[in-house]
């Protein structure tokens, strides 16, 4: 009864003041474009850790203690020979150049460690050869080729500042004829993957835009006669789309990696009620009602499937909150802000504008209906479902017991260089020095001291070398004892007045790099790996420092580290997100139908198709990322609603006395059309995801379209065949027991 008023009130709402609706709605979409324009971007860890997370918070520690960051940018010298006096006196001017940028820290190179060791720089190139190929080869892996890194120590709201002024100091310094400079690493590649992330929004809406007139033109019109009405639907997804995205800045959440695919994803979601809603709306019209009574009919008989379907999919999209990965929640709160919006434009603004257009009855044509193309094969299709239903659940039930093994074998992707576009200058670059110096990743063990002193130091580097020694993936160090040796002959100093008269010596910047306060930094290099793997090492390397007398006082940090928790929250994320999703979508069907039959109908197609997909994923090779984590949560979301659809209007023709067969018929013939369009629609929204530069996207894209079409397939198939069968059972029970 109370939802019936809710829709009464919706229709009288609408019926009475269809003009001051759309004006309302026009003046919030144009609010929603000029806030718009305050998006802010964001990039790197703190989207995808909670503030809380023990060892982000560890990460955050360190690099504030060590006045250091995860992250380093590199510049590449690139000439016939690099070793000579020309090069490295160039090198020098621009790392002076360099340091004095606000946030960086340390820069290393062959050239500095060449004066570091002389005082000055030699100009005999024998002398300057034969001390880099012995003691800095690993800056100048050929010779042809100089790396300088340079250590960022500013946070990474500050990186694309600092990418810019590294660019412009290269341009600055005169170069030595036949030089090329480079400039690459996490700075420089965040900053061209923010300017990535606004053309591939970009290049995605247009796309989806584009994608779904087709699809309008080819499967709408069927459904719609008047052809001006044609693009209805898509004007409450953009209207949809941009209303939210002006509410990003209002609600303090900003555009990263992952919350740009809402943009797409909501144009192609947003248009399901629309289409659902004018489909109902033609079909009253043909019934010769008024265009006020079209709307207020279609109102009161699609509102409760909608509010439904809307609830369900909200629901789905809000168990994102619970992957830990506040990208992730973001994404899922503006897609269910979305659908929201989108569901009262689709009871108000849409009905609104037709009632304004359609004044007066329209003329009834005999055989207009089903003389379409589409309307012929939903029959088809419902035909061969009636009669085959049983034949149906045993072809499904075979397809996800086969395809469960591929489902829980899906691998992961971690590296998140591989997110981005591969093609980016920066990222071309960050690949080419991976090639020739192997791994840069790093473990770093925090640990906790007394008082800093010759013995203190000895340990640290028997501590080094005994976890170097026992863990072959972990191929050298740098500590306070390396950088000692490099001021005191390669070797430790012997009492605490040479101790001091070395601490002295050495800049306090790279000081800094190991020690702060009571608490010293070990910097462990580790071998590539996947983070299985690495997980194993994660746990091997603690279990070391541990044995060898230091059992607590201690973490171990470094991007790689954090690369590895964000593999545990997919793989955690994930489930607590799917379970979640279920349960609370089950708890709702069972409020709403009070039958556990009816609840289990629209998790059937959802469940087949989460695991199809996922059997899809494993034979074609894709790897499931921070974003195809959510996949599960989104096809609950996306796929329910046609499910629910179905069930509805099939539920209605039985209470008309149809028979079973007769009301799946009429259910696929009447709404196979909406379903038809909202699906497809839907699917191009997703679609448009393939012409993103990252290739997260793309794989996203991909399997989320067919995540949309297998929920399209089985709400037309697995669910009238399921109704239809179980109607039969308890029919024969019926009957059974009332024989006995």
């Amino acid at each position: 009864m109370a939802t019936e008023q809710i829709f009464e009130f919706f229709s009288k709402i609408v019926s009475k003041a269809p003009l001051a609706i759309i004006l309302i709605v026009i003046l919030l979409f144009m609010a929603g474009m000029e806030m718009s324009q305050h998006v802010r971007m964001d990039q790197g860890y703190k989207t995808y850790f909670s503030k809380e997370h023990k060892e982000f918070r560890q990460s955050e520690l360190f690099r504030k203690d060590f006045g250091t960051s995860i992250a380093n940018a590199y510049i590449f010298v690139k000439s016939e020979d690099v070793v000579n006096y020309d090069t490295f006196e160039y090198m020098l001017e621009l790392e002076d150049s360099i340091s004095d940028i606000d946030g960086v820290g340390e820069i290393k190179s062959a050239a500095r460690s060449v004066v570091n060791k002389f005082g000055y720089l030699p100009q005999d190139e024998n002398v300057l050869k034969n001390y880099v190929y012995n003691y800095a080869s690993f800056y100048i892996p050929k010779k042809s080729f100089a790396l300088i890194e340079i250590e960022i120590t500013a946070s990474e709201d500050r990186f694309d500042q600092i990418a810019k002024d590294i660019e412009r100091k290269i341009n600055q310094i005169p170069k030595p004829a036949g030089i090329v400079v480079e400039a690459t690493g996490n700075p420089v590649v965040r900053y061209q993957v923010n300017q990535a992330i606004s053309g591939s929004m970009m290049k995605m809406g247009m796309a989806a835009i584009i994608l779904m007139m087709l699809i309008l033109v080819i499967v709408f019109r069927g459904v719609v006669r008047g052809k001006k009405f044609l693009m209805l639907p898509l004007v409450i997804s953009i209207f949809t789309t941009v209303m939210v995205y002006g509410l990003m800045p209002i609600l303090g959440i900003p555009l990263t990696d992952v919350t740009n695919a809402f943009f797409p994803v909501l144009i192609g979601l947003s248009i399901e009620y629309a289409a659902q809603f004018q489909s109902r709306f033609e079909e009253e019209m043909r019934k010769g009602f008024t265009g006020t009574n079209a709307a207020v009919n279609s109102i009161k008989s699609v509102g409760v499937a909608l509010s439904l379907a809307m609830i369900t999919t909200v629901i789905g999209f809000l168990s994102m909150v619970f992957s830990g990965v506040p990208a992730l929640s973001w994404f899922g709160f503006l897609s269910a802000i979305g659908l929201v919006v989108a569901f009262l434009l689709s009871l108000t603004f849409l009905p609104a504008v037709l009632i304004v257009a359609e004044r007066k009855p329209r003329e009834v044509v005999e055989g207009e209906e089903g003389m379409d193309v589409m309307g012929s094969l939903l029959r088809f299709f419902a035909r061969v479902t009636t009669k085959k239903p049983k034949t149906i659940l045993l072809v499904t039930l075979m397809l996800v017991s086969t395809g469960y093994y591929g489902y829980v074998n899906v691998g992961l992707q971690t590296d998140f260089y591989k997110y981005i576009p591969q093609d980016l200058p920066a990222m071309r670059k960050m690949n080419e020095l991976e090639s020739l110096v192997g791994s840069s990743d790093r473990i770093i063990a925090i640990v906790e001291m007394d008082k800093l002193t010759t013995e203190y130091i000895n340990r640290i580097d028997e501590l080094s070398k005994y976890v170097v020694s026992s863990e072959p993936k972990i191929t050298d160090y740098s500590s306070i004892a390396t950088l000692l040796r490099m001021y005191n002959n390669d070797r430790l100093p012997s009492n605490q007045i040479e101790l001091h008269m070395l601490l002295d010596r050495i800049p306090p910047e790279q000081l800094q790099r190991y020690i702060s306060g009571n608490t010293i930094a070990i910097y462990f290099t580790v071998t590539s790996m996947d983070w299985i793997e690495f997980r194993d090492l994660y746990e091997r390397a603690q279990e070391e420092i541990e044995f060898f007398g230091i059992p607590e006082g201690f973490f171990l940090t470094g991007d790689v580290v954090l690369k590895m928790f964000v593999a545990n929250l997919i793989v955690n994320g994930q489930t607590r997100m799917t379970l979640a999703s279920f349960v609370l979508v089950t708890l709702l069907l069972l409020t709403v139908y009070r039958s556990i039959r009816n609840a289990v109908v629209p998790l059937l197609p959802i469940t087949t198709t989460i695991v199809l997909v996922g059997a899809l994923m494993y034979l074609t090779g894709m790897y499931r990322s921070l974003v195809s984590a959510s996949l599960n949560s989104l096809t609950v979301g996306l796929g329910i609603d046609f499910s629910i659809h179905v069930m509805e209007r099939y539920f209605e023709e039985r209470r008309l006395g149809r028979e079973p067969e007769e009301a799946v018929e009429i259910t696929i013939q009447n709404i196979g059309k909406a379903i038809m369009t909202s699906g497809l629609t839907m699917a191009g929204g997703f679609a448009a995801m393939v012409v993103s530069p990252f290739p997260i996207m793309k794989d996203f894209g991909i399997v989320s379209v067919v995540a949309i079409l297998l929920s399209l397939l089985a709400a037309l198939t697995l669910v009238p065949a399921f109704l239809i069968t179980t109607e039969k059972l308890n029919a024969v029970r019926r009957v059974k027991f009332s024989s006995s």
